[in-house]
């Protein structure tokens, strides 16, 4: 049982005590790491729901899972295929043969891979969480999506 928690308030702060100590408590042994930081995935995952949103509002694509299992299919499986050996041998040998529409199903909540759907985005690292960012918005800004408020708020 892993926990993560951000500490980004005095409330937070308590509930994390709270939580270690409890922990420590019932198993007597903890492992705990800090680092200092903002958590960026949150952010960034919050921005590519925006997206969802934006593409699923401004397209005939249908709701924001459908747009996101569809980024997660032709972006993101696309840029860990690049970047990931491992990733790619593992995806050609079990999904390659797949029809497309299996494949697509796959990306979002399925009992075989939970209600994420198969790791994509998680697996990223800040390059490639950028890249799938940059080829969303190209691709659909093509399509008449306008992202500039959403994309003006990171920047803020």
């Amino acid at each position: 049982m892993a926990d993560r928690i951000s500490v980004n308030s005095a409330s937070r702060l308590s509930e994390a005590i709270a939580r270690l100590t409890s922990m420590y408590r019932e198993k007597k042994f903890v492992v705990v790491s800090l680092r200092p930081g903002k958590d960026r995935t949150l952010d960034q995952n919050a921005l590519w729901f925006a997206l969802y949103q934006r593409i699923a509002q401004m397209t005939q694509i249908g709701d924001v899972e459908d747009a996101r299992r569809y980024c997660k299919l032709h972006f993101g499986v696309p840029i860990m295929r690049a970047g990931d050996a491992d990733f790619r041998d593992g995806w050609n040998r079990m999904f390659l043969h797949l029809e497309y529409e299996q494949k697509l199903e796959l990306m979002g909540p399925c009992p075989l891979f939970g209600p994420d759907g198969f790791p994509v985005t998680r697996l990223f690292n800040r390059a490639q969480g950028i890249a799938y960012t940059d080829q969303i918005v190209s691709a659909f800004a093509a399509k008449g999506v306008v992202f500039d408020d959403l994309l003006g708020e990171v920047a803020a």
